[in-house]
């Protein structure tokens, strides 16, 4: 039978630098060291300290108190500019989906139609003809009244990891739509690797 198969009390004891060190009882003084009184004790030997400078990034530097979001450089160079001087997307539409980017978290905006309307200088019937035309495209959502869902993929104003998890969300939801995956076929006049 090898070593490691023997029964523990039929092992013989090894030198006695390979014996294991007795734990002694920590009490509330050495609390604030808890880890390093372990690694001694089981390390046979002092623990040999690591200082760690950590540099953090200033924060951006945003007009107003609102914070940013995230907006896809593909579609602010490409498809937004091309849309605007082509007419496939009215000023008045781009001034609502700006709108809805500025006012979103983590992708979803509550704001009734007054609210755009009273923010944009325009009446509130005009609103209610933007936001459709922006549902059709696949660039907002309308989950119910005053409540929508601006596509990710497009802007966003959370992390990384909220993105990924809420693409999941709508992904899981399969819409006939494509939402958020597809925009409109009018938005899509680039080949599909500029896209990604």
């Amino acid at each position: 039978m090898g070593e490691a198969a023997r029964p523990l009390r039929g092992r013989r004891a090894g030198p006695p630098s390979q014996q294991p060190q007795p734990v002694r009882a920590v009490g509330a003084e050495d609390g604030k060291d808890l880890a390093r009184i372990i690694a001694e004790q089981f390390g046979n030997g002092p623990v040999h300290e690591v200082k760690t400078v950590v540099y953090r990034r200033p924060p951006h530097d945003m007009l107003g108190a609102d914070g940013y979001s995230l907006v896809s450089n593909y579609f602010v160079r490409r498809v937004l500019p091309y849309c605007l001087m082509h007419n496939i997307i009215s000023k008045l539409q781009a001034a609502v989906l700006s709108n809805m980017i500025g006012r979103q978290k983590k992708g979803k905006i509550e704001a009734t139609h007054a609210e755009i309307a009273e923010e944009l200088g325009v009446k509130r019937t005009s609103i209610g003809h933007a936001l459709d035309a922006l549902c059709e495209k696949n660039l907002v959502r309308k989950v119910k009244r005053s409540s929508y869902q601006l596509n990710p993929r497009v802007a966003y104003n959370g992390n990384g990891q909220e993105q990924h998890d809420f693409l999941a969300e709508l992904r899981a939801l399969a819409l006939d739509s494509n939402f958020p995956d597809e925009l409109a076929p009018e938005l899509s006049l680039f080949p599909r690797s500029e896209v990604g």
